[in-house]
């Protein structure tokens, strides 16, 4: 039996609503640079809580990316502990999505099996717009290059620490 990766990165999303599809485009830049590596896992899920358990199960270090609505600038991204999903950040915002909802709910299902990772984050990319369609728009492309470029330093310094 294989061990589990270190480090597990699940996207969820829609890619034919739009912006709903940032958290995959971020995944697809992360295997560019990760996706021969046995340590990292690489997931594209509809957010559903029992699969993100699953996906995430024996991994230490589990990132989350999503295309959220806070009312932050398009294209901005926002890191949190999962486990916090519900609080609200300095500016009385907190990050808001259909498929968080389904994090919360896994959060509590691994937190009750004893399943949840030492270390859970989540990526959120400020969506501009969720119509059906393919493509991101311009914001959303231009925040999901800079979220990708961060989750690759975190990643890689994830892969350093033990």
């Amino acid at each position: 039996m294989t061990a589990a990766p270190q480090v597990t990165v699940i996207a969820i999303g829609n890619p034919y609503r739009r912006d709903d599809g940032a958290g995959g485009a971020v995944l697809t830049a992360l295997g560019a640079r990760f996706g021969d590596d046995e340590r990292v896992r690489l997931v594209e899920l509809d957010g559903e809580s029992v699969r993100l358990v699953q996906a995430w199960e024996g991994s230490t270090t589990v990132w989350i990316v999503d295309a959220v609505r806070s009312g932050r600038p398009f294209g901005s991204f926002h890191e949190i502990d999962a486990t916090c999903l519900a609080d609200l950040d300095d500016t009385g915002a907190r990050l808001g999505g259909g498929h968080l909802l389904g994090l919360g709910e896994a959060v509590e299902l691994a937190t009750v099996l004893e399943l949840l990772p030492p270390r859970l984050r989540v990526l959120g990319v400020e969506g501009e717009t969720f119509e059906n369609g393919e493509g991101l728009s311009e914001s959303t492309r231009r925040g999901v290059e800079s979220a990708a470029n961060f989750l690759i330093a975190e990643v890689s310094a994830a892969l350093l620490d033990p």
